[in-house]
Protein backbone atom coordinates (compact mmCIF):
# COMPACT_ATOMS: atom_id res chain seq x y z
CA UNK A 1 0.00 0.00 0.00
CA UNK A 2 1.44 3.39 -0.94
CA UNK A 3 1.13 5.85 1.63
CA UNK A 4 1.88 9.92 1.74
CA UNK A 5 2.57 11.71 4.86
CA UNK A 6 3.14 15.69 5.41
CA UNK A 7 5.23 17.49 7.85
CA UNK A 8 5.53 21.19 7.79
CA UNK A 9 6.64 22.05 3.80
CA UNK A 10 7.88 18.42 3.25
CA UNK A 11 6.40 15.58 2.15
CA UNK A 12 7.48 11.85 1.72
CA UNK A 13 5.53 8.95 0.23
CA UNK A 14 6.41 5.27 1.33
CA UNK A 15 5.51 1.26 1.26
CA UNK A 16 3.46 -0.33 4.01
CA UNK A 17 3.85 -3.86 3.92
CA UNK A 18 1.94 -5.20 7.02
CA UNK A 19 3.21 -9.04 7.47
CA UNK A 20 1.45 -11.71 10.12
CA UNK A 21 5.02 -12.77 11.51
CA UNK A 22 5.66 -8.88 12.15
CA UNK A 23 5.62 -7.80 15.70
CA UNK A 24 6.86 -4.57 15.72
CA UNK A 25 7.14 -1.33 13.12
CA UNK A 26 10.60 -1.62 11.11
CA UNK A 27 11.22 1.42 8.72
CA UNK A 28 13.78 1.11 5.95
CA UNK A 29 15.07 3.61 3.77
CA UNK A 30 16.35 2.52 0.29
CA UNK A 31 18.27 3.93 -2.80
CA UNK A 32 16.08 6.36 -5.57
CA UNK A 33 14.46 7.87 -2.12
CA UNK A 34 11.73 4.73 -1.40
CA UNK A 35 10.72 3.85 1.91
CA UNK A 36 9.13 1.06 3.28
CA UNK A 37 7.53 0.22 6.86
CA UNK A 38 6.84 -2.98 7.55
CA UNK A 39 4.08 -3.33 10.33
CA UNK A 40 2.43 -6.42 11.90
CA UNK A 41 -0.72 -7.36 10.29
CA UNK A 42 -3.87 -5.10 10.72
CA UNK A 43 -1.79 -2.12 11.80
CA UNK A 44 -4.00 0.73 11.29
CA UNK A 45 -2.76 2.97 8.92
CA UNK A 46 -2.87 6.48 11.37
CA UNK A 47 -0.48 4.82 13.38
CA UNK A 48 1.71 3.58 10.43
CA UNK A 49 1.49 7.82 9.30
CA UNK A 50 2.47 8.69 12.50
CA UNK A 51 5.00 6.70 13.10
CA UNK A 52 6.80 7.57 8.93
CA UNK A 53 5.98 11.09 10.31
CA UNK A 54 7.25 11.00 13.72
CA UNK A 55 10.67 9.80 11.32
CA UNK A 56 10.63 12.16 8.74
CA UNK A 57 13.55 13.96 9.39
CA UNK A 58 15.55 11.30 10.13
CA UNK A 59 14.95 9.37 6.82
CA UNK A 60 15.26 12.24 4.90
CA UNK A 61 18.90 12.57 5.96
CA UNK A 62 19.16 8.65 5.37
CA UNK A 63 18.23 9.09 1.75
CA UNK A 64 20.78 11.85 1.32
CA UNK A 65 23.83 10.25 2.89
CA UNK A 66 22.68 6.92 0.76
CA UNK A 67 22.36 9.18 -1.92
CA UNK A 68 25.91 10.76 -1.46
CA UNK A 69 27.15 7.37 -0.99
CA UNK A 70 25.93 6.09 -3.94
CA UNK A 71 27.67 8.55 -6.51
CA UNK A 72 31.09 7.86 -5.17
CA UNK A 73 33.40 4.70 -5.37
CA UNK A 74 34.94 4.17 -1.53
CA UNK A 75 38.25 3.99 -1.01
CA UNK A 76 38.02 0.65 0.91
CA UNK A 77 35.49 -2.07 1.11
CA UNK A 78 34.39 -4.80 3.33
CA UNK A 79 35.79 -8.53 2.06
CA UNK A 80 35.26 -11.41 4.32
CA UNK A 81 35.22 -9.70 7.16
CA UNK A 82 38.32 -7.43 6.67
CA UNK A 83 38.78 -4.20 4.86
CA UNK A 84 40.74 -3.94 2.16
CA UNK A 85 41.68 -1.01 -0.37
CA UNK A 86 39.42 -0.46 -3.41
CA UNK A 87 41.67 0.71 -6.35
CA UNK A 88 39.92 2.19 -9.79
CA UNK A 89 41.47 1.48 -13.49
CA UNK A 90 40.76 2.56 -16.75
CA UNK A 91 40.50 -0.31 -19.44
CA UNK A 92 38.49 -1.07 -21.93
CA UNK A 93 37.69 -4.11 -20.82
CA UNK A 94 35.45 -4.18 -17.62
CA UNK A 95 36.59 -6.74 -14.80
CA UNK A 96 37.62 -7.08 -11.64
CA UNK A 97 40.51 -8.35 -9.52
CA UNK A 98 41.47 -9.27 -5.37
CA UNK A 99 44.64 -10.24 -4.14
CA UNK A 100 46.83 -9.65 -1.52
CA UNK A 101 47.06 -5.48 -1.64
CA UNK A 102 42.85 -5.33 -2.54
CA UNK A 103 40.67 -4.70 -4.79
CA UNK A 104 40.67 -3.43 -8.13
CA UNK A 105 38.16 -2.63 -10.75
CA UNK A 106 39.18 -2.19 -14.56
CA UNK A 107 36.57 0.01 -16.06
CA UNK A 108 36.42 2.14 -19.43
CA UNK A 109 34.70 5.11 -17.53
CA UNK A 110 34.63 6.50 -14.23
CA UNK A 111 30.99 6.66 -13.72
CA UNK A 112 31.02 5.22 -10.26
CA UNK A 113 27.03 3.34 -11.50
CA UNK A 114 29.38 1.44 -13.82
CA UNK A 115 32.00 0.47 -11.18
CA UNK A 116 30.32 -0.35 -8.58
CA UNK A 117 28.41 -2.75 -10.94
CA UNK A 118 31.15 -4.47 -12.19
CA UNK A 119 32.07 -5.00 -8.24
CA UNK A 120 28.88 -6.23 -7.27
CA UNK A 121 28.54 -8.42 -9.90
CA UNK A 122 31.77 -9.75 -9.39
CA UNK A 123 31.51 -10.14 -5.29
CA UNK A 124 28.22 -11.77 -6.21
CA UNK A 125 30.01 -14.57 -8.26
CA UNK A 126 32.26 -15.03 -5.44
CA UNK A 127 29.32 -15.21 -2.56
CA UNK A 128 27.89 -17.83 -4.41
CA UNK A 129 30.88 -20.00 -4.72
CA UNK A 130 31.35 -19.76 -1.04
CA UNK A 131 27.97 -20.52 -0.37
CA UNK A 132 27.99 -23.82 -2.76
CA UNK A 133 30.89 -25.00 -0.74
CA UNK A 134 29.12 -24.19 2.57
CA UNK A 135 26.52 -26.10 1.08
CA UNK A 136 28.47 -28.79 0.50
CA UNK A 137 30.08 -29.05 3.79
CA UNK A 138 26.51 -29.13 5.74
CA UNK A 139 23.64 -30.23 3.71
CA UNK A 140 24.65 -34.04 4.41
CA UNK A 141 24.41 -33.80 7.77
CA UNK A 142 20.67 -32.81 7.71
CA UNK A 143 19.88 -35.00 4.93
CA UNK A 144 17.44 -33.11 3.11
CA UNK A 145 17.03 -32.04 -0.54
CA UNK A 146 17.10 -28.67 -1.40
CA UNK A 147 16.69 -27.33 -5.35
CA UNK A 148 17.55 -24.21 -6.55
CA UNK A 149 19.98 -21.95 -4.69
CA UNK A 150 20.19 -18.03 -5.75
CA UNK A 151 22.07 -15.01 -5.26
CA UNK A 152 19.97 -11.88 -4.38
CA UNK A 153 20.61 -8.47 -3.38
CA UNK A 154 18.54 -7.81 -0.60
CA UNK A 155 18.53 -5.07 2.12
CA UNK A 156 17.11 -7.00 4.94
CA UNK A 157 17.39 -10.78 4.79
CA UNK A 158 20.48 -12.73 4.43
CA UNK A 159 19.02 -15.97 3.35
CA UNK A 160 15.37 -17.65 2.53
CA UNK A 161 14.25 -21.07 2.08
CA UNK A 162 11.01 -21.45 0.37
CA UNK A 163 8.04 -23.53 0.21
CA UNK A 164 9.56 -25.16 -3.01
CA UNK A 165 12.90 -25.72 -1.11
CA UNK A 166 14.74 -23.41 -2.76
CA UNK A 167 17.53 -21.07 -1.34
CA UNK A 168 18.14 -17.87 -1.51
CA UNK A 169 21.40 -16.08 -0.32
CA UNK A 170 22.40 -12.20 -0.28
CA UNK A 171 25.31 -11.86 -2.36
CA UNK A 172 26.33 -8.95 0.62
CA UNK A 173 27.45 -12.24 3.12
CA UNK A 174 30.63 -12.24 0.70
CA UNK A 175 31.69 -9.06 2.72
CA UNK A 176 31.18 -10.24 6.28
CA UNK A 177 33.36 -12.48 8.29
CA UNK A 178 33.12 -16.30 6.92
CA UNK A 179 31.20 -17.26 10.03
CA UNK A 180 28.34 -15.20 9.50
CA UNK A 181 27.90 -16.54 5.69
CA UNK A 182 28.52 -20.35 7.36
CA UNK A 183 26.10 -19.49 10.16
CA UNK A 184 23.25 -18.25 7.02
CA UNK A 185 23.59 -21.57 5.10
CA UNK A 186 22.98 -23.38 8.18
CA UNK A 187 20.07 -21.79 9.46
CA UNK A 188 18.51 -22.06 5.52
CA UNK A 189 18.99 -26.05 5.78
CA UNK A 190 17.79 -26.20 9.19
CA UNK A 191 14.59 -25.01 7.49
CA UNK A 192 14.57 -27.93 5.36
CA UNK A 193 13.91 -29.97 8.54
CA UNK A 194 12.01 -27.25 11.11
CA UNK A 195 10.07 -24.44 8.64
CA UNK A 196 9.83 -22.24 11.35
CA UNK A 197 12.08 -20.47 14.33
CA UNK A 198 10.90 -23.03 17.33
CA UNK A 199 13.59 -24.37 19.68
CA UNK A 200 13.19 -27.40 17.61
CA UNK A 201 14.77 -24.99 14.63
CA UNK A 202 16.78 -23.43 16.72
CA UNK A 203 18.47 -26.84 17.87
CA UNK A 204 19.52 -28.04 14.32
CA UNK A 205 21.41 -24.94 14.21
CA UNK A 206 23.09 -24.89 17.43
CA UNK A 207 24.17 -28.84 16.69
CA UNK A 208 26.12 -27.72 14.03
CA UNK A 209 27.38 -24.05 14.85
CA UNK A 210 27.49 -23.79 18.73
CA UNK A 211 28.34 -20.28 18.70
CA UNK A 212 25.89 -19.29 16.11
CA UNK A 213 24.54 -16.72 18.32
CA UNK A 214 27.96 -14.51 18.43
CA UNK A 215 27.50 -14.60 13.89
CA UNK A 216 23.95 -13.72 14.18
CA UNK A 217 24.11 -10.68 16.63
CA UNK A 218 27.28 -9.68 14.08
CA UNK A 219 25.08 -9.55 11.59
CA UNK A 220 22.34 -7.42 13.28
CA UNK A 221 24.65 -4.69 14.70
CA UNK A 222 27.14 -4.59 11.65
CA UNK A 223 24.45 -5.58 8.68
CA UNK A 224 23.86 -1.68 7.15
CA UNK A 225 27.71 -1.62 6.83
CA UNK A 226 27.74 -4.39 4.42
CA UNK A 227 27.53 -2.29 0.71
CA UNK A 228 29.69 -1.15 -1.75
Amino acid sequence: MIRTVRKGSLSLEYTLICAKNRSSLLLQALPMGKIRLYAPKGCSVRLADRFVTEHLDELRSAQKRMDEAENRVPGTILFRGARIPLCVERSGRGHVTVDGNGVTVFSSTDDPSRIKALLRGYLSRLALNDINAALARWAPSFRETYGRVTIRQQRSRWGSCSAKRNLNFNWKLILAPPECLEYVVIHELAHLKVFNHSEAFWDEVRKRMPDYDVWRKWLKLHGQELNV
